[in-house]
């Protein structure tokens, strides 16, 4: 069974134990979550309230509302000049989203391109039937087109690419964006690319590679109401995508979620059109939390990183001689403190831990100190490793 060559997650092993200390009485410290700590707005919430009280808790279309699927097209274009309308647009969870593309695109045997590190698509890819393969990123975890050229086979069918990234929390450039385009335009690749953080930048600016695409790649746009508005628990999103794709996709909507919930989607078009504010204030204190953060990790004995500039993770290098599974669980054990393992997110993220930048500044204070003492510790020759 398919399901069955999908392999443990560190991740999954590293909430198993956090949820088994917790049970016993005892303290853990989360930099793991890719979840703002923020409550969803209270006028989102409330959007909800009014279209349950309206009745909107009946089946809808497994498209998605009209006029949600409007809004989100007009942002698109508007914010990223992504051509898009009303008919392209599948509204369903982000997550659900990638695996919904991979049924939509791939099939057995097939491979996916994957740059590396990047997300867990590994796994959706595994369900659907295909091969996930890895094209390293180059030094500063820059998209590299000769390794993507490299990797590639008859086999290949499609890229994936996020950006700003998740773990390293780096924005593609113009310049990448248009050399993967290329490869994908030379090989008749198909390019998901997930902007769950696109409004989550920091430095630079985020670039949709739809935008660039023109009408000779099919690119399909996967975006997320969950951390711009602080909605993870909603489960909504949405996919852009080519009429044919769009409509395969709703095909998988038809027969696997059948729709996201109208009192939902309600909330989400309140969202858009009356939470600019929140969003704003998000991002700051994000930057914020950020530059805390990275203003401790440089004074970090035996790490190194790369300044993110979107999303709200850093990646950083540790030297100690311990795989990132290791190196996590011991620091788990020890410290208290929960960080990602890197080689989750592929085989270039051995080596690495992913933090999560989305607690309050005294709690990244106390895991700094924390991380501090485990280096120190393990540094000393007398530690046993």
């Amino acid at each position: 069974m398919l399901v069955d060559d999908i392999g443990e997650s560190p991740i999954l092993s590293l909430i198993d134990r956090i949820f088994e200390l917790r049970r016993r009485g005892e303290e853990v410290l989360g930099l793991h979550i890719g979840e703002p700590d923020f409550d969803t707005p209270a006028g989102i919430r409330e959007a909800a309230y009014r279209a349950m009280n309206e009745g909107l808790t009946h089946y809808g279309s497994a498209q998605g509302m009209p006029e949600l699927r409007s809004a989100i097209a007009a942002r698109l274009s508007a914010r990223h000049a992504i051509p898009a309308s009303e008919s392209d647009v599948v509204v369903l969870p982000a997550k659900f989203a990638i695996y919904a593309s991979l049924l939509a695109t791939v099939g057995p045997g097939d491979e996916v391109l994957l740059p590396d590190p990047t997300y867990l698509f590994e796994q959706p890819v595994r369900l659907a039937g295909a091969r996930p393969v890895y094209a390293p990123l180059s030094e500063g975890f820059v998209l590299d087109p000769e390794a993507l050229e490299a990797a590639i086979t008859p086999r290949t069918k499609m890229l994936i690419l996020v950006s700003p990234g998740n773990p390293t929390g780096r924005v593609l450039r113009r310049a990448e964006v248009a050399a993967a385009l290329e490869v994908a335009r030379a090989h008749r690749l198909t390019v998901v690319s997930d902007e769950t953080y696109e409004s989550l930048v920091y430095e630079g600016a985020h670039l949709a590679p739809a935008s660039l695409a023109g009408g000779d790649v099919p690119v399909i746009t996967i975006g997320s109401f969950s951390k711009v508005y602080a909605m993870t628990g909603w489960r909504a999103g949405f996919a852009v995508a080519p009429p044919e794709i769009r409509s395969r996709l709703v095909k998988v909507m038809e027969h696997t979620l059948t729709c996201l919930p109208p009192f939902i989607q309600k909330a989400c078009l309140w969202a858009l059109e009356n939470s600019a504010a929140d969003e704003l204030r998000f991002r700051e204190a994000f930057r914020a939390r950020r530059d805390h953060l990275l203003a401790g990790l440089a004074k970090m004995p035996g790490l190194s990183f790369v300044r993110p500039e979107g999303a709200f993770y850093v990646f950083p290098r540790y030297s100690l001689p311990l795989s990132s599974t290791e190196f996590s669980l011991r620091l788990l054990e020890e410290e208290h403190l929960a960080l990602v393992p890197g080689i989750s997110f592929g085989p270039r993220g051995e080596r690495h831990v992913r933090i999560s930048y989305t607690s309050p500044v005294d709690l990244l204070d106390d895991g700094l100190g924390r991380l501090r003492r485990f280096l120190e510790r393990h540094a000393d020759p007398s530690a046993g490793l």
